[in-house]
């Protein structure tokens, strides 16, 4: 027989589980295990610890019928673990000690008692939850009694599993299995993040460091509000350092040679150059064509390391969008490594390559810069270029900030250099031309370009049917028209939803689909499905901006005020210059935070603030500032003259009551009807 007590308690018994035992019988077998050294104590205890909210006469009762049931169950499966007699209720271990019947707990505080690896090992089998994890409270003293132990056995748990993290007779398998397991029953233990970053590093898995820190950043500030503790932010940083001194690339014979303006070679090898059919099927690609190079000008240099692991992020960084095409890193790797292109002008015949994003370690005066620049291949102009600071000492969140920042960039400047070859070009629009022109105008809160931006989404469909980016961006303006024109059907956003569910599956690695359904299921008012869909996203791109605005959006409607302002916060940082829909957002929390001054100090933000002139109205007149708040309603009624009140809220999506009832109370003091 196997009796388990940890977490589900459960008695199996020949290989089979078995059912319908008597309520009291784990509760009599750990209570005898734990507070009597020879298994047994007095009836009148046992019945007043498991019945104190009764009377000595009650109690005696009811654990004498608990004890009949007791013994009936045992009888049926020839068990003989519970004995009793007139005075005494006990345990018979003989059975235990010859091995025929097992408990778990027995096996626990053997195992805990041992220093051995194999001990550790067992009690992190052992310890499958809580003691009794399923037992029903009925206010006794029992209760209290098992609460206490049940810390006790879990903090003796907690501490043999840190200690063996410490042990050089443990191997990195058995602590990394071990690291694993306290963190599932102690998610706020530190140790075990930062053993699992130490074992990963270790074995050379830096992105299970990564993985590991965030894991841990991300639970502690989620569920307790806190940063990770001094000892694990170092430990990471350390760890993370290790990478920077890897080189990015084969070393080069001669790297200052390196130039695509004085390269020497004049034929291309046969293995870069693409066939004429295999340069006319790329040139029918819609999307443009990215190649990104670092040239290292000492390779074994720190800085130039460092740059090479940010410009290994970057890539990455554009790798994941989806209106870009980019040239994998190996091509790239050869292109710089084996000299075998001469000039912007070849990657372009020879590879299709649009743009080339280019960088470099500069130093002077006693500082080190990161120089990038991006080079249009077809005019060979520099169509952007920065220089930024560069340390090795930089904080993760300045080193991840400045790969974001430059990837935004290229990206904004490579759609502006495409959408300005179109107009000026006499060519046939394809997808890519019409994405851009939607992607143009769907920020808008101005209904005439939602619109025009749909049709234009729809324009790229008709050339590439399946185009996720499009797709999406219809979607988009579905949820985006119902919010202009606060409409109370929701037949538009239920046809949003549609589309994008059809595009979600095209491209399982793109994270817009999943949000569009995001925000339409926050305006459906299905908040679990909501935030499911922004957890999914947000896995996919954590530093996409406009992903995170729409978070906060989708947080606050659903009351997590406090979360949803830091996502709006984290997107502003990441997006400086924000379009007018992310103050929106923001102000919209700050509303339901009382915090009324700070809401119309982003909505003056905005570049059109009268689109969002219900709020600013019920913000001014919140603050007694009735003039104000009579100004925009003017505007909110100009441009929606059959709002009513009740209509609206009817309709709005929120879960908290009392945020509708403050809402409408801030509309109606501003006038609104």
């Amino acid at each position: 027989m196997r009796l388990t007590v940890f977490g589900e308690a459960t008695v199996i018994f020949g290989g089979v589980r078995v059912s319908r035992i008597p309520s009291n019988f784990f509760r009599i077998v750990v209570y005898l295990l734990l507070e009597s050294r020879d298994a047994s104590v007095s009836r009148n205890k046992l019945a007043q610890m498991l019945w104190s909210e009764t009377d000595q006469a009650h109690a005696s009762m009811n654990l004498r019928q608990s004890l009949v049931r007791i013994r009936k169950f045992q009888e049926q499966y020839n068990i003989s673990l519970i004995e009793s007699d007139a005075n005494y209720v006990g345990l018979n271990l003989a059975s235990v000690d010859t091995g025929s019947t097992e408990i778990d707990l027995i096996e626990f505080m053997i195992s805990c008692a041992q220093e051995s690896v194999d001990s550790i090992l067992k009690i992190s089998d052992l310890y499958r939850g809580d003691l009794l994890a399923q037992n029903e409270p009925n206010n006794s003293d029992f209760d209290e009694w098992l609460d206490n132990k049940r810390v006790k056995l879990r903090d003796d748990f907690i501490a043999a599993l840190a200690t063996s993290l410490e042990r050089p007779d443990f191997s990195i398998d058995n602590k990394r299995l071990i690291a694993r397991r306290l963190i599932e029953v102690d998610p706020y233990q530190e140790i075990g993040y930062r053993k699992l970053m130490q074992t990963a590093s270790e074995l050379g898995m830096i992105t299970k460091v990564e993985q590991a820190f965030r894991e841990c950043s991300k639970k502690l500030h989620d569920d307790l509000g806190v940063a990770p503790e001094a000892e694990t932010v170092e430990l990471y940083q350390r760890l993370m350092a290790k990478r920077l001194f890897r080189a990015p690339y084969p070393l080069l014979n001669s790297p200052s040679d390196l130039s695509f303006n004085n390269i020497s070679a004049d034929v291309q090898p046969p293995h870069l150059i693409q066939s004429p059919g295999e340069l006319e099927l790329s040139k029918q690609f819609t999307l443009p064509k990215v190649i990104v190079l670092f040239v290292p000008h000492n390779p074994a240099d720190p800085m130039e390391q460092l740059a090479g692991s940010l410009v290994d992020d970057i890539t990455i960084g554009l790798c994941r969008l989806r209106t870009l095409s980019v040239i994998a890193p190996y091509t790239s790797c050869r292109v710089v490594t084996e000299a075998n292109i001469n000039t912007f002008t070849d990657l372009h015949d020879h590879l299709g390559v649009d743009f080339v994003f280019d960088s470099k370690v500069v130093r002077r005066d006693g500082s080190c810069f990161l120089s990038v620049r991006l080079i249009n291949t077809r005019s060979r102009h520099i169509v952007w270029a920065e220089k930024q600071t560069f340390d090795y000492v930089l904080s993760e969140q300045q080193y991840r900030q400045l790969s974001i920042r430059i990837v935004l960039s290229v990206v904004s400047t490579i759609e502006r250099v495409e959408l300005d070859r179109y107009h000026q070009q006499l060519q046939d629009p394809n997808a890519y031309y019409w994405y851009l022109m939607g992607k143009r105008e769907i920020d808008s809160l101005d209904l005439s370009k939602v619109r025009m931006a749909r049709e234009a989404f729809k324009s790229a469909l008709i050339a590439a049917p399946d185009f996720v980016p499009a797709l999406s961006g219809i979607a988009r303006t579905m949820q985006r028209e119902w919010l202009v024109l606060a409409r109370n059907e929701k037949d538009i956003l239920i046809e949003g939803e549609k589309i994008a569910k059809k595009a979600a599956p095209n491209d399982p690695e793109d994270e817009r689909p999943l949000r569009e359904l995001g925000t339409i299921n926050m305006y459906l008012g299905k908040y679990d499905e909501s935030l499911g869909y922004f957890d999914r996203s947000e896995a996919l791109s954590p530093q996409h901006a406009d992903l995170l605005a729409d978070y906060a959006d989708a947080l606050t409607h659903s009351g997590d005020l406090d979360l949803a302002l830091g996502k709006i916060q984290r997107a502003i940082m990441l997006n400086p210059l924000a379009p007018d829909y992310y103050y929106w957002v923001g102000a919209g929390t700050f509303h339901y935070l009382n915090r009324f001054s700070e809401a119309i100090g982003y909505l003056e933000k905005m570049t059109n603030p009268r689109s969002a002139a219900r709020l600013m109205a019920a913000c001014w007149a919140r603050l007694g500032e009735h003039e104000r708040a009579a100004e925009y309603r003017t505007y909110a009624l100009e441009d929606n003259p059959s709002f009513r009140i009740d209509e609206w809220v009817e309709s709005m999506s929120l879960r908290m009551p009392e945020h509708r009832r403050m809402y409408e109370a801030s509309l109606r003091e501003a006038g609104f009807q």
